[in-house]
């Protein structure tokens, strides 16, 4: 596995910036050779727009023609909707990268204040059991 987090300026809308993190994924993945991937992400409208066969014609058209231009590349790949709530890492790593002015990514391992989030879910899931 393998998350980073990016610097974004000046992002007005939330599916914006859900958009963009979404085509830095697939970026990541391409440069590292990656070929079966799944993309997670907790706004169900641009997940919706990447699994769509029609042709998107919102304010993030754009992002989306370019993370389907780049799709053909890889073996198999999965866009997933995942809730919020269910996703706390994704948040940590978010908070995370306002630290830094550049990009920044981590193999096989995160940063650990988004370790402890996942310990913490990790928790919760076995205190639900």
């Amino acid at each position: 596995m393998a998350s980073c987090t990016y610097p974004w300026e000046n992002i007005s809308y939330p599916t914006m910036a859900e958009a963009r993190a979404c085509l830095q994924a697939i970026i990541m993945v391409e440069e590292m050779s990656f070929q079966d991937i799944c993309v997670e992400g907790d706004m169900l409208t641009v997940i919706r727009k990447l699994i769509a066969a029609v042709e998107d014609r919102s304010c993030i058209r754009s992002l989306i023609q370019e993370i389907n231009g780049r799709t053909p590349k890889l073996r198999s790949l999965q866009f997933k909707y995942v809730p919020r709530k269910a996703n706390k890492m994704a948040h940590g790593l978010a908070l995370e990268g306002r630290k830094y002015e550049g990009p920044r990514y981590w193999m096989e391992k995160v940063p650990r204040t988004v370790e402890r989030l996942v310990n913490s879910d990790r928790n919760s899931d076995d205190d639900e059991r």
